[in-house]
């Protein structure tokens, strides 16, 4: 659960500092992983003069950044004027494709206005084409966004591993799986079994190095195309934040797709955020305004996916609500 904003409002200097350290942190740490710092410092100690010698920047701009984020106890600057590296540097790091997803949702949120009058997403209306089309031309950018996904996935993953239990399963297909890191978690935990990541071509592709290099080398197939048009066969099917990218006529394109493909005594596991039936200031509420920003989806209730499945030739089998994240869904041929 998180606060409502509306708390904030009862003091007028916490509202702005919370509104400070959002607007000026973000681009801080996005720009500490964009030019090199952070990765630069967690290779070893530097002074700023080195620091903006190594990485082409001016020293006494740069100095204002470190001193920002020394004070903000992100990094170190020792009584010699060198910076250290610390572990929470190490996160700023880690983080990258999260600062740039920060970055764009504001950027692409300014326009929320203009776009419901357009009919178009807000992130068309900032960028020009829609968020798909724009990272199929932009590969260093689909990059950061498949990092962003696969932190989700990270979030996730014991839930879904974990609480959560599948059924047994010979072959397992993430559709829209991105970097493969759910897939490779599901594979762990479930010795014996094979996985497919299915997703767009230039996303396989970039997947391709990480699997190679992981324990799950030789287990998964990678296969790209559309899941709008067909799917591999499979006997379980994971969708982790896919459906709500999508209108509910194109999430039944989707689960139709599965559903001609999918193996006899087969599952489908749906990995989402569920609405609750009356507002509540969750993550899953706050999503459902990014998807607005980002897609043509939203964030459903159970209710919804229930509507979904009816029309896509499912049914609703069980669910492991997660009440901090994304729950698991999980629907059967009806």
């Amino acid at each position: 659960m998180q606060r409502p904003i509306g708390q904030r409002f009862d003091d007028p200097d916490q509202l702005f500092n919370w509104l400070h350290e959002v607007m000026i942190g973000v681009p801080a740490m996005h720009f500490a992983v964009s030019s090199g710092l952070s990765a630069r410092l967690l290779d070893g100690p530097a002074t700023v003069a080195e620091l903006a010698r190594e990485l082409s920047l001016p020293e006494e701009k740069l100095g204002r950044v470190v001193a920002y984020l020394a004070a903000h106890e992100l990094l170190e600057a020792d009584g010699s004027g060198t910076i250290h590296a610390t572990a929470r540097t190490a996160r700023i790091q880690e983080w990258g494709g999260v600062w740039q997803q920060a970055i764009n949702t504001m950027a692409a949120g300014a326009e929320l206005g203009a776009a419901l009058r357009s009919g178009k997403t807000a992130f068309e209306q900032k960028f020009g084409h829609p968020v798909f089309e724009y990272f199929a031309a932009d590969p260093a950018l689909a990059g950061r966004f498949a990092e962003f996904m696969a932190f989700m996935t990270a979030r996730t993953a014991d839930f879904v591993v974990g609480t959560h239990r599948f059924e047994r399963f010979e072959t397992v297909a993430d559709i829209g799986g991105s970097s493969g890191a759910l897939l490779m978690r599901v594979l762990e935990a479930y010795p014996g079994t094979r996985g497919i990541l299915f997703d767009l071509p230039n996303v396989v592709k970039q997947a391709a190095s990480a699997i190679d290099a992981s324990a799950c080398a030789g287990k998964i197939e990678l296969v790209g195309g559309s899941f709008f048009e067909e799917v591999p066969a499979a006997d379980l099917y994971l969708l982790k934040q896919v459906l709500h990218d999508w209108t509910d006529e194109e999430c039944v394109r989707i689960l139709g797709a599965v559903r001609r493909a999918i193996a006899p005594g087969g599952r489908l596991a749906v990995i989402d955020h569920i609405l609750s039936e009356t507002p509540t200031p969750t993550e899953a509420q706050s999503t459902d305004l990014a998807m607005m920003i980002w897609a043509t989806g939203r964030e459903r209730k159970l209710s919804d996916f229930e509507g979904l499945f009816a029309a896509s030739g499912f049914e609703l089998a069980r669910v492991s609500e997660n009440p901090s994240g994304h729950s698991v869904i999980e629907a059967v041929p009806a």
